[in-house]
């Protein structure tokens, strides 16, 4: 097995091909790592068009990616600490990891990541999953090689599962937040006829009319809206466009006499669902609309035999948490040498990397969508 570097905007079919068949076969879903969400993001987002997809493969099949930043991986002499890639629309940083040779596939990134030099860098995972499958082999993988394995920042993510809902009592803090929720939607009903939800992947207009309810919002005021920025908004269209062609779509909208209360877009990877962005209609804000359809489409959800709901929420978003009872571990992971010094080392890693990513906040842009990211969840889930 050995290791490969694909610029992902030159990206060639064969290629392509091999990384959806990884996606497919991968022991946890992660579409935000997948072709059809990065390809979008490195042609239109900043600074995507130097990421590049670091293979491991065989034979020309894949066996684990992780996308990083166009370094030079063979260099002697290099930056002392490479992250995954991270931007403002993934919400997961999981690698794509098939089952067969996993740790093995797992021990050839690190190696190369962490280059031959005389000082081999720090490899820095955010947003990972910490509870699954890839988790246990990454450590497996990294123990091989001599390296420890540090989690930092680590927190619990709202999840729900459809179909553990239907045995198990909810817990008090959750039922108590869902008797609320009814409460409201009684009166949705009494005041809207029969409101209803309805998938618009398919329509022609669909991912137009969520950009529009998005941004006639207060994300749109502040200028946070994906409609806001010409380069946010074809990312968002190649995506869904590229989940629709497959398939994997999911566009719901809340509406109630002829009026749309909310849309959430929602990606699919296997029997696992992810909601990714969410708009809605502020006059509707005392209805609470953006819970109303996440608990609707958890209806349909069962219906359609998903395993789970990833709400990719914030670790810190109360209300996500009390709506939902179930949870996953996100942490940040720094892979290095152990000992006293080196775990000092790995501490700084994580610093910088996060220092990096506060620095990149401090744009104008970053600081509304953040404000109004938590306004919007005080208002949307209330």
């Amino acid at each position: 097995m050995r290791t490969r570097i694909i610029p992902i905007p030159d990206i060639s079919l064969s290629d392509e091909e091999a990384w959806r068949d990884l996606a497919a076969r991968s022991v946890e879903p992660n579409p935000f790592y997948e072709a059809d969400f990065l390809g979008p993001a490195c042609r239109h987002l900043r600074n995507g068009r130097g990421v590049v997809l670091l293979v491991a493969e065989e034979a020309g099949r894949f066996h684990a990616c992780l996308p990083v930043h166009s370094v030079n991986l063979s260099a002697s002499v290099s930056p002392p600490v490479i992250p995954s890639w991270r931007h403002l629309y993934g919400c997961l940083g999981t690698p794509l990891v098939a089952p067969e040779r996993s740790v093995e596939a797992l021990s050839c990134l690190l190696i190369t990541l962490r280059g031959a030099g005389a000082w081999p860098r720090v490899v820095v995972l955010e947003l990972f999953g910490d509870d699954g499958p890839v988790a246990t082999y990454i450590r497996l993988a990294a123990d091989a090689l001599g390296l420890v394995v540090h989690p930092y920042a680590s927190g619990e993510r709202a999840v729900l599962k459809p179909q553990a809902e239907e045995a198990d009592a909810l817990p008090a803090r959750v039922g108590k937040e869902r008797q609320a929720k009814a409460r409201q939607w009684r009166r949705l009903c009494a005041d809207w006829a029969d409101p209803a939800v309805t998938d618009r992947a398919k329509d022609r207009d669909g991912s137009t009319n969520f950009l529009a309810i998005e941004a006639s919002g207060w994300k749109g005021k502040a200028g946070t809206a994906l409609a806001s920025q010409a380069r946010d908004a074809a990312f968002y269209r190649e995506v869904a466009a590229r989940f629709r062609a497959s398939g994997r779509l999911r566009l719901y909208s809340l509406e109630a006499g002829g009026k749309t209360l909310a849309m959430q877009t929602n990606l699919c990877a296997g029997h696992y669902m992810f909601d990714w962005k969410v708009g809605y209609d502020e006059q509707f804000a005392s209805y609470g609309p953006g819970a109303q359809l996440q608990l609707r489409v958890l209806e349909l959800a069962r219906e359609d035999g998903l395993r789970w709901i990833d709400t990719c929420a914030d670790v810190s978003n109360d209300h996500q948490l009390r709506l939902c009872p179930d949870r996953r571990r996100i942490t940040t992971l720094a892979i290095g040498k152990g000992g006293r010094m080196e775990n000092q080392v790995l501490a700084l890693a994580v610093l910088a990397v996060e220092t990096n990513g506060k620095l990149r906040g401090l744009s104008s842009r970053t600081l509304r969508y953040r404000l109004v990211e938590s306004r919007i969840g005080k208002v949307l889930y209330r």
